[in-house]
């Protein structure tokens, strides 16, 4: 069974998450994307955030390694705490990709179309299996 990994960015500002809708797929996600061969989780995390939003981000902790299954595919997400550097605005830079970039209120996460994975972090996160470095 192949696996496959992605990596990204879990970005938090007043109890808010910050996902970008991905119009492929319906549904919002974190910015990120998939480990390229030789690439480390980390790498790809600053890479594929600064594709998508624009941002260079710090890495401040791993906080999660979600495993999920969507239509009989296999993933592993890694999901980094990261802090966007120079205070600067994230905003979509791949419209062709993505339609919308949210702050959303993590408790509120049922009210919203998400990825598997984002839904797993947020649950974990309420529950406090997740911690975040402020």
């Amino acid at each position: 069974m192949e696996r496959i990994h992605l990596s990204g960015s879990a970005i938090i500002k007043d109890n808010k998450v910050l996902l970008l809708f991905k119009k492929k797929h319906s549904y919002y996600e974190f910015p990120g994307g998939k480990v390229e061969n030789g690439e480390s989780w980390e790498d790809t995390a600053i890479r594929e955030t600064k594709e998508e939003i624009g941002c260079d981000i710090e890495l401040i902790k791993l906080l999660s390694n979600i495993d999920f299954e969507v239509n009989g595919r296999y993933f592993t997400s890694h999901k980094y705490q990261v802090k966007i550097k120079n205070n600067k605005m994230p905003k979509i830079m791949e419209p062709e990709i993505f339609r919308d970039l949210i702050w959303m209120p993590i408790e509120d996460y049922g009210k919203y179309p998400i990825a598997p994975n984002v839904r797993i972090f947020c649950e974990d996160y309420l529950n406090g299996k997740i911690k975040f470095s402020f």
